[in-house]
């Protein structure tokens, strides 16, 4: 029972308080930290008059007091619900609940059995589809990327995902290239580099990962922009966070991109999310010659391999940043105090601020495309 507990008080404490059903699964989730399983119960009943707003995990947590509090057949009714709902879909889920002690009054009834047995198969169906999904993302990434230019000519590809790597010592280093519907191998077309975010916590190179393809909205620029898209990928062990040599490396695979596509050197835009917006000022102020204007969404402008020429952030080259006042990374009044350090010396930096949404605004399926797009109209117009 901990276990589900702990993770009930997790989520709950990041509730948004003001909302009648939230401020009751808040006061569910106080009643269950203190154990009180018939009064959270009894609170839960009230909340699901509001179904419309039940999440993924509420009938699970409410199956926990109803289990506690004698309800057994309540409980195995929500627990249904709650797989419905998508419970048992996550790695570990499956065993955690089934090895939770808060549900051994419900291993002797037979719907418990069958509910167990239901998300497993739906588990193993899963997987199932994800491995298809990820064979088919790595024939097609694969079998789309191009040979090197010969004769100074540009081989015509398909539009879409190829997939290429670059070495460092051992080391293959990949990085996806999309190639918008418009691209014409004899003219040279504008590209948008792209660095992600979350460095510090990535342990390996995730391009064989088929969401890419939608789940990051920068790719969306190619078509919209007519825009040549390249997308390094980085690891904590080598990314653009503390090891010099992958920033260095970003120079490479763009250099290596050129040998494949008709890339117009003298736009080449760089920027990134989060860690890859930080690195975008390594770049911006060690290497702005080879760049035409730069973006970063969510950046801290502090690096870990040196400091910041902010000097070299005035000579030309348009440097658009975004930032929200609700970013609990990097916080918003750390990132303006730098920009309000350095302004006077940095004037091609245009500091943009969002009164609303999280450090990941960029993935808000609402808003997050239109904010990318309404940057790069201003960025690529230049």
């Amino acid at each position: 029972m901990k276990t589900l507990l702990t993770a009930f008080i997790i989520l709950t404490g990041q509730i948004v308080i003001g909302q009648s059903y939230d401020d009751q699964i808040n006061k569910a989730a106080e009643a269950l930290q203190k154990k009180d399983f018939c009064n959270a119960l009894a609170i839960f009943k009230t909340a699901f008059e509001d179904s419309a707003k039940i999440g993924t995990y509420d009938f699970a947590y409410a199956a926990l007091a109803a289990t506690q509090c004698n309800a057994e057949k309540l409980a195995l009714t929500w627990l249904k619900k709650s797989q419905v709902k998508g419970l048992g879909m996550n790695p570990g889920e499956i065993d955690a609940i089934s090895s939770d002690s808060g549900f051994v009054k419900l291993h002797r009834f037979a719907e418990w059995t069958v509910l167990i047995g239901n998300m497993k198969t739906v588990m193993v169906q899963k997987q199932a589809l994800q491995t298809q999904k990820t064979d088919s993302w790595m024939r097609m990434i694969d079998s789309n990327k191009l040979s090197k230019r010969e004769n100074k000519k540009f081989s015509s590809p398909k539009s879409g995902f190829a997939l290429y790597h670059t070495k460092v010592d051992t080391l293959k280093i990949p990085y996806l290239v999309y190639v918008p519907q418009s691209y014409n191998a004899s003219k040279p077309m504008q590209a948008v580099v792209y660095l992600h975010g979350g460095i510090v916590s990535t342990e390996g190179f995730n391009f064989d990962n088929p969401d890419l393809a939608t789940g990051e909205p920068i790719f969306s620029v190619g078509d919209a922009f007519n825009s040549i898209i390249i997308y390094p990928f980085g690891k904590k062990d080598f990314g653009w966070v503390a090891q010099k040599r992958a920033f260095e490396n970003v120079l490479t695979i763009i250099d290596s991109a050129q040998q494949h596509y008709n890339i117009d050197k003298q736009r080449i835009f760089m920027g990134g999310m989060s860690n890859g917006g930080t690195a975008t000022f390594w770049f911006a102020s060690q290497k702005p010659n080879r760049f035409k204007g730069f973006y970063a969404f969510s950046a801290l402008p502090k690096l870990e391999v040196g400091d910041i020429n902010f000097r070299n952030l005035s000579q030309g080259k348009s440097f658009y940043t975004i930032n929200s006042k609700e970013d609990d990374v990097f916080r918003y009044n750390d990132v303006l105090s730098i920009y309000k350090e350095h302004k006077i010396e940095s004037k091609d930096w245009t500091f943009n601020t969002l009164e609303k949404g999280s450090h990941g605004f960029i993935y808000d399926s609402t808003t997050g495309k239109q904010v990318i797009h309404d940057l790069f109209g201003k960025l690529l117009s230049k």
